[in-house]
C-alpha cells in the first residue's frame, strides 16, 4: 500500500463520515442541519461563496487534475 492508496481511503474514509452525518440529519430531534441549508447559509455571504467556489476547484484540482 503506498502513499496514494492511503489518501484515497482517507478522503473515502471522509466521504463516509459526511454521508453518515447527512443521514443522522434526517432524524426528528437531530440537531445536525442537513447539507443542503449548510450551503444555502454558506452562500448568503460573499466570503461563504468564494469558500466554496475555492474548496470545489481545490478538490477538483486533486482529484481530476491527471
Amino acid at each position: 500500500m503506498n502513499s496514494h492508496d492511503v489518501t484515497i481511503a482517507g478522503y473515502v474514509l471522509l466521504a463516509l463520515a459526511g454521508l453518515g452525518l447527512q443521514l443522522m440529519s434526517y432524524g426528528k430531534r437531530s440537531r445536525i442541519p442537513p447539507l443542503g441549508i449548510v450551503f444555502s447559509r454558506l452562500m448568503r455571504t460573499r466570503t461563504g461563496r468564494v469558500g466554496v467556489v475555492a474548496g470545489w476547484a481545490w478538490l477538483g484540482l486533486h482529484f481530476f487534475a491527471r
